[in-house]
């Protein structure tokens, strides 16, 4: 019978996936898994097919990319940065898209790009768990991280979220709001959902505002998202006066903006909306969005160039700490002072 690395699978009780792991990237699997694998693989005396195999030590000269999505539209924005540290650098991307960036789909595209012989790694605007971590740091080529959090042993380059938030929430109230509501990302989410509302919090709790579960509905981060939790922070509007929002991104303020407009409302002069991002579209529509600016561009040219730097030195453990970048506030026309 021929040994197949299904049959492999199956006689070891685990996927396909992680057969492929420990037979390409090794580091990738843990050391139970890994010798039980193995184990079945000695006792079948399975033979993995060598062509086309490229030799270890040889440099690919390429950078990996693990995206949540390479449709979205701030990868869009990271990625003129990211084309132009190349270019300088003499490096190729390779990239791969992570759909909706859970755990297994993640590490799939870690095992792609090291399959590839990858030299380093960027993961990007990725949820990080420590199962996350426990298997970048077991590989021996440079990582980073782009638009998420670190831990103790993977850079990172982002702007600080939790200030980022209070400085939108702020904005607004500075601007005589004081019936403030947030459209976030899922607080699961500890990329950009937990720390931008922790950040709207702070500045709600700061300047005093009042505050209940129901100034907060949740969305995805896209039109869609935002859209329906504008609807549903509507439904209170009786209740609770709401004359201003913030939405923990462009795309769902945009969505909000637009559930506004089909009820018969006015952005700014009874709701004003305040997004997150910056992205190209926040200019292409009316009224143009007030927003926080995160510097995406210099944060993909910049990770693209450390990890380049890493990949020239030699080394296969990059340095530790987290690479803040400055976000700014951007007014436009979708915010007024309120009493105006």
């Amino acid at each position: 019978m021929k040994i197949t690395i299904e049959t492999v699978a199956q006689a070891a009780g685990v996927s396909v996936s992680t057969v492929s792991r420990v037979l390409n990237s090794p580091e990738l699997v843990t050391e139970k898994t890994r010798n039980k694998v193995l184990k079945v693989l000695q006792d079948m005396d399975f033979q993995p097919n060598q062509n086309g195999r490229v030799i270890g030590t040889q440099r690919s000269k390429t950078i990996g990319i693990v995206v949540p999505g390479i449709e979205k539209q701030f990868f869009t924005e990271l990625q003129r940065g990211i084309h132009k540290a190349a270019f300088s650098n003499d490096v190729n991307i390779l990239l791969y898209d992570a759909g909706d960036g859970n755990f297994e789909e993640s590490m799939k595209g870690v095992s792609f790009l090291k399959s590839r012989q990858c030299d380093a790694i960027l993961y990007c605007s990725l949820p990080v768990h420590q199962e996350d971590v426990e298997v970048l740091e077991r590989l021996d080529i440079p990582v980073a991280f782009a638009l998420t959090g670190s831990s103790a042993h993977i850079p990172a380059f982002k702007v600080d979220d939790v200030a980022a938030a209070y400085d939108a929430t702020a904005h607004l109230a500075t601007r005589g709001h004081q019936h403030i509501a947030m459209i976030s990302g899922g607080l699961t989410n500890e990329v950009a959902g937990q720390t931008r509302y922790d950040g709207y919090r702070l500045a709600i709790k700061e300047y005093n505002l009042p505050f209940s579960d129901e100034y907060v509905a949740y969305g995805d981060f896209r039109f869609d998202g935002g859209y329906e939790a504008m609807g549903r922070i509507l439904e209170n509007r009786i209740e609770i006066p709401i004359t201003a929002v913030f939405a923990a991104s462009d795309e769902m303020a945009l969505g909000a903006m637009r559930r506004i407009h089909e009820a018969g409302l006015r952005v700014p002069d009874d709701i004003s909306v305040m997004g997150f991002d910056n992205l190209s579209i926040s200019t292409m529509v009316t009224p143009q969005l007030t927003t926080v600016a995160q510097p995406f561009s210099d944060i993909g040219e910049s990770s693209i160039a450390f990890l380049a730097r890493q990949i020239k030195d030699g080394r296969s453990h990059t340095d530790k700490g987290i690479y803040y970048f400055s976000h700014r506030i951007v007014s436009r026309e979708s915010v007024k002072i309120h009493g105006r």
